[in-house]
C-alpha cells in the first residue's frame, strides 16, 4: 500500500496489528474452502482493507508519491507501466483505463452503486450469462476481493481459426461506488502463479476512488476526466 488508511481516535496500533492478523487467518481459511470445494463462509471479511479505498479512508498528502488525478479515479502507477485510456470523443470522459505491463493488462471502469449493495452480484450474474451465450466457460471462485469470476470466450481468428479470449474480474465495492477490474493476458492464463498478476493486484488494491456527493443511478458508469495537459 502506497499511502496510510485514516484510523478512528478510538483504535489504537495493536488494535489495527490484531484486526490485519484476524483478516489473514480468515482468508487463508476462505481460500481453503473453496479450494476443497467446500462451502465457504464469507461474513465479516472485509475485503477491501487493503484497498481500493475510497478518498474519505486515506491520507494522500505529505508523501512524494506520483500519482495520476483522472477526477473520480487516482491512479498510482509503477515506472514502465503503459497506460490507455478510453475516452468518449464527443464528451472527452474517460470511460475506462487499462494498465498495461509485460504481455497483461488490467481495465477498470467505475460505476455508482446503491448503498446497500449488491452491484457486483449483479454484473458477476450478467458476465456470466454472457459467456454462457458466447458457448464460453465461466468459473466462480474466492480471489483477493471476493468472488471473483474466470472466463474463456472462444473468439474467431484473423484466418478463422478458433481462438480463446481468457479474463479474471475482480470487484470491489465502496461507498456508494463499484470498480471493476478486468485482468487479460498473460496474468490471466495461469491463476495458479500469481507473479504475473501480483503488479496488477498491488495497483488495483492501491486505486482510489473520488466519486462525489452528487445522486446517480445505480449502475450508471462514472466517467473519468482526462489528466491536464492531455489531448
Amino acid at each position: 500500500m502506497k499511502f496510510g488508511r485514516k484510523r478512528s481516535s478510538e483504535s489504537s496500533s495493536q488494535d489495527a496489528i490484531g484486526v490485519d492478523d484476524d483478516l489473514d487467518a480468515d482468508l487463508s481459511e476462505v481460500v481453503a474452502a473453496d479450494a476443497e470445494g467446500d462451502d465457504i463462509d464469507t461474513d465479516g471479511i472485509d475485503w477491501r482493507e487493503d484497498g481500493p479505498f475510497d478518498l474519505s479512508e486515506v491520507e494522500l498528502a505529505g508523501d512524494e508519491i506520483e500519482r495520476i488525478d483522472l477526477g473520480t479515479l487516482i491512479l498510482t502507477p509503477w515506472e514502465g507501466l503503459n497506460l490507455q485510456l478510453q475516452v468518449d470523443e464527443a464528451t472527452r470522459n474517460v470511460l475506462a483505463v487499462t494498465g498495461v505491463w509485460a504481455e497483461s493488462g488490467l481495465e477498470i471502469a467505475l460505476f455508482a452503486a446503491p448503498a446497500s449493495g449488491g452491484l457486483a452480484a449483479e454484473h458477476r450474474a450478467a458476465a456470466t450469462q454472457e459467456a454462457a451465450e458466447a458457448d464460453g466457460t465461466v468459473e466462480e471462485v474466492i480471489g483477493p476481493f471476493g468472488p471473483e469470476l474466470r472466463r474463456v470466450i472462444p473468439q474467431p481468428g484473423p484466418k478463422r481459426e478458433r481462438l480463446f479470449h481468457v479474463s479474471r474480474i475482480w470487484y470491489a465495492e465502496g461507498p456508494r461506488w463499484m470498480l471493476r477490474g478486468t485482468l487479460l493476458g498473460a496474468a490471466a492464463l495461469d491463476p495458479a502463479d500469481e507473479t504475473k498478476a501480483a503488479p496488477f493486484l498491488e495497483f488495483f488494491r492501491n486505486l482510489v476512488v473520488r466519486r462525489g456527493s452528487e445522486p446517480r443511478v445505480p449502475g450508471e458508469p462514472i466517467t473519468m476526466t482526462l489528466p491536464e495537459g492531455v489531448g
